[in-house]
């Protein structure tokens, strides 16, 4: 099961979160701190921990990627990362590659909890629209569908506007609700989601076909 982005989705997103909240942290820190001294003792301070954060991250995604990696492994170096630099800047991205692991192992309520975590850790919108993105899939994925469906709704991105139809079509086909999904499935193409997507085109002609044959 595919629930994740293009590497330069998760990318954009990054650069997103860095825009809308690097300003306001090195500003807030700058009228907290005060004085020039104590400016410097902070951007020096700021630039060794990111540094040992960006180090321990890089040690992260050699394990996340291994050949050999799965989910315990992955978790391991989680806690390991967590417990030193959890609230770094990093901290929702290790979630986000702890899930995917947890994904290919097939662990859905591990990826679970992991997209909850990294849900908790930014307060960026497109960030947060992304992970509710994964979590929802995961969410019908263990037929939690009522939960998958409030999931999307907290979705606001109009850039995730034809996922968050598609995806909401797909929760109320999992449930038995043709007559929903239907809506939700034309909703995405009617915003342009049928460009380059034939598994949406797909699934509108089986519901029109399944239509024709009760009828």
């Amino acid at each position: 099961m595919e629930v994740y982005s293009t590497e330069e989705q998760q990318v954009e997103a990054i650069k997103s979160f860095w825009k809308e909240n690097g300003t306001q942290i090195v500003l807030g820190a700058a009228l907290g701190l005060g004085g020039f001294s104590a400016w410097n003792w902070y951007v020096d301070n700021q630039i060794a921990e990111q540094e040992a954060a960006s180090a321990q991250y890089e040690e992260f995604i050699k394990v996340s990627q291994a050949e050999n990696a799965n989910s315990d492994s992955v978790e391991s170096e989680l806690k390991a990362f967590t417990a030193a630099y959890g609230e770094s800047g990093y901290g929702v991205f290790v979630q986000l590659l702890a899930a995917k692991q947890a994904v290919n192992d097939g662990k859905f309520e591990l990826a679970a909890t992991n997209l909850t975590t990294a849900l908790s850790l930014t307060d960026s919108v497109s960030l947060k629209d992304l992970v509710s993105l994964r979590l929802a899939r995961i969410q019908s994925e263990l037929q939690q569908y009522d939960a998958a469906l409030k999931t999307l709704t907290s979705v606001k991105s109009k850039g995730y506007e034809v996922r968050v139809a598609e995806l909401t079509g797909d929760v109320y086909l999992a449930q038995g609700n043709k007559d929903k999904a239907r809506m939700s499935y034309q909703s995405a193409a009617d915003n342009g989601g049928l460009e380059g997507n034939n598994l949406l085109k797909m699934k509108l002609d089986d519901l029109a076909l399944s239509s024709k044959t009760t009828s």
